[in-house]
C-alpha cells in the first residue's frame, strides 16, 4: 500500500509540474510576435529622425500594426538612455524627430546606437530594434566644366575626419511621386571621398530651378545620409493653359460653338418633328 501510494504521490507531483510549465507557455503562445523595424536617416544641415514601422504575421499574412506605444532611446557602453515615445499610425509607422545628433551621445569609438522599444499588451509580445551607425557628412556644390553642368559631392566620416572611400552615392532629383535618378546605379566614391555627377539640361523645373539630392541609403555603416541643393540648371516649365478657350474640357461658358449649334439643332429638330406629328393627328381627328 505504501509503494501505491508513493507511486501516486509522484504521478500528482509530475502532474503538478507538467501543469505549471505548459499553461504559462500556452498562454505566452497566444501573444503574437510583433516585428520592429527601424531606419536611421540624416538630413545635412536638418533635422534627423529614426522611421520605425510596426507588422505581424497573423494568419500567414503580414499586417501592419496600428496603435502601437513605442519608447525611443539611445544606448551608450550598454546604459539605455530614453529619448521619447512615438505612437504607430494607422498604416503601422512613426516617425522619431531629432534636431540633431547633439542630442544622443557616442561611445569612445563615434558609434551611435539608437533604438526603440515595446512593452507588451495583451495581444503582442514585448519586441525592441536598434541601429548602430557612425556620423557622417555629405557636402555637394554644383560645377560647371566645358559648359557642362556637374554634382560634386564628397563624403566624410565626422568622428574620423576622414574621406569615405568605395561607397555608393545616390543623385536625384525631387519629383511629386518618385524621385528621377540621374547617376548612375552603382556611383562609387573615389579613393578622395568624392563622385561627379552630369546633370543633364533637359530636365523640367519650375523657372529651371531643379531641387537635387545627393544621399548614401541604408549604408551598413553610416544609415541614410542625404544633402540638398537648388540649382538652376534645368529646363523651365512652360504653363500652357486652355481655360479661356472653347475646349471639351472647359468650363460650361465655354463650350465649342459647334457643340452648342449641333445641340440647338438636335433639340429644335426634335420638337419640330413632335409638333408636326401633333398638327397631323388633329387635322385627321377633325376630317
Amino acid at each position: 500500500m505504501n509503494g501505491m501510494k508513493h507511486i501516486l504521490d509522484l504521478r500528482m507531483l509530475w502532474l503538478g509540474v507538467m501543469l505549471v510549465l505548459v499553461f504559462p507557455s500556452s498562454a505566452q503562445e497566444k501573444k503574437e510576435r510583433l516585428r520592429l523595424r527601424a531606419v536611421y536617416t540624416k538630413v545635412m544641415d536638418g533635422p534627423a529622425y529614426l522611421d520605425l514601422s510596426t507588422s505581424a504575421r497573423i494568419d500567414r499574412t503580414n499586417v501592419n500594426v496600428p496603435d502601437i506605444d513605442l519608447e525611443v532611446f539611445y544606448e551608450v557602453d550598454g546604459e539605455e538612455f530614453p529619448l521619447g515615445e512615438v505612437r504607430t499610425g494607422p498604416n503601422g509607422n512613426a516617425r522619431f524627430t531629432m534636431e540633431n545628433l547633439g542630442m544622443i551621445q557616442a561611445d569612445s569609438s563615434g558609434l551611435y546606437i539608437l533604438g526603440a522599444s515595446f512593452g507588451g499588451n495583451d495581444t503582442f509580445r514585448a519586441a525592441s530594434r536598434n541601429v548602430e551607425f557612425r556620423d557622417a557628412a555629405i557636402s555637394a556644390t554644383l560645377q560647371q566644366q566645358d559648359s557642362l553642368n556637374y554634382i560634386a559631392a564628397t563624403l566624410k566620416d565626422v568622428a574620423l575626419d576622414s574621406l569615405v572611400e568605395d561607397a555608393l552615392i545616390r543623385v536625384q532629383v525631387k519629383r511629386m511621386f518618385k524621385p528621377l535618378r540621374i547617376s548612375e546605379d552603382l556611383l562609387m566614391t573615389d579613393a578622395e571621398g568624392g563622385i561627379l555627377v552630369p546633370v543633364p539640361g533637359d530636365i523640367p523645373g519650375k523657372d529651371g530651378v531643379l531641387d537635387i539630392e545627393v544621399m548614401i541609403e541604408d549604408n551598413e555603416t553610416y544609415g541614410t545620409v542625404k544633402a540638398t541643393l537648388e540649382a538652376q540648371v534645368g529646363t523651365p516649365i512652360v504653363e500652357v493653359s486652355t481655360y479661356d478657350q472653347r475646349t471639351l474640357w472647359g468650363r460650361s461658358s465655354r463650350t465649342p460653338i459647334f457643340i452648342l449649334i449641333f445641340t440647338g439643332l438636335l433639340v429644335f429638330g426634335s420638337w419640330g418633328l413632335i409638333l408636326y406629328l401633333i398638327f397631323n393627328l388633329y387635322k385627321i381627328a377633325k376630317n
